[in-house]
């Protein structure tokens, strides 16, 4: 059960923190699963490696000697049975239904993404679009201790309060934005007007939230709150599980036969769709 102060800072702040979400047994069978994935590939492609190597150094090896079977791997991590064991549990699907007020969920976009320092992606400042529903709570949970000068997840909180803001670049993926970069913003090296007064308002450095999370720890945060992230400075690598849950009655496309598409467009007015 969640209390109804976590309930409140849900829906004041935009997110909420709840700490060990995911317990250490559910991480080591991720992680324990992930290890046995990664030997076999290397195996089965004679890429040499050691058995005292961790699975970070694994894939660093897999991503230096095979970057297409890297890419399967990756992709592949999503249908892990551990890691649905953990979205799926109990624990995880009935908070999350208290958290959106709903008994009946439909669960979306579950994965694991990693990030490391040969890798310097990172997704600028964004709202969650392109989903199917324009009310749901996302889950993002680390298996690595983060922080803000580890990198992370960060959050404008109480920007969900303004709902779908249309700015400059909002209407495409947010890997390809190249505007609300949270570490130009940090250092005072992003100039922009962003085609919209309240997102500049918005996009500075005294609204960036960086929570302190340990393994385990999740972030659930609603659609409109703005979140990006910082690249990982970190040893090794940040694991980190998401995963979208949605009411089932927030779903235009299970009430509308003109809808081609489950997912929401980029283009559409999110404010205005109503279910």
């Amino acid at each position: 059960m969640l209390s109804k102060i976590k309930l409140q800072e849900f829906n004041e702040k935009g997110f909420t923190v709840i700490k060990n979400f995911i317990s250490k047994k559910q991480i080591k069978s991720i992680y324990s699963q992930i290890d046995e994935i990664l030997s076999f590939i290397l195996r089965k492609n004679n890429i040499t490696f050691k058995i005292s190597d961790t699975i970070d150094q694994k894939y660093l090896i897999l991503n230096k000697k095979n970057p297409v079977l890297k890419s399967h791997f990756y992709n592949s991590l999503k249908l892990m049975d551990s890691l649905n064991a953990v979205v799926f549990s109990k624990k995880i699907t009935n908070t999350m239904k208290e958290i959106v007020n709903n008994k009946n969920l439909f669960v979306l976009g579950q994965r694991l993404r990693l990030d490391h320092k040969e890798d310097h992606h990172h997704l600028p400042l964004h709202q969650e679009l392109n989903n199917i529903s324009n009310s749901f709570a996302l889950m993002w949970c680390p298996l690595v201790p983060v922080n803000k000068k580890t990198g992370s997840l960060c959050l404008i909180p109480g920007s969900h309060k303004y709902g779908h803001l249309k700015y400059k670049q909002s209407n495409k993926p947010a890997e390809h934005h190249t505007i609300g970069i949270v570490e130009k913003i940090l250092n005072g090296r992003e100039n922009e007007n962003y085609n919209n007064k309240i997102v500049k308002d918005l996009f500075k450095k005294k609204n960036l939230h960086f929570p302190n999370l340990n393994p385990g720890d999740a972030i659930i945060f609603t659609t409109f709150m703005f979140h990006g992230s910082t690249p990982y400075k970190g040893k090794n690598i940040r694991w980190s599980l998401l995963s979208s849950f949605i009411p089932y009655d927030k779903v235009p496309y299970i009430l509308d036969h003109k809808l081609k598409k489950m997912q929401i467009s980029y283009n559409a007015n999110y404010n205005k769709i109503n279910v």
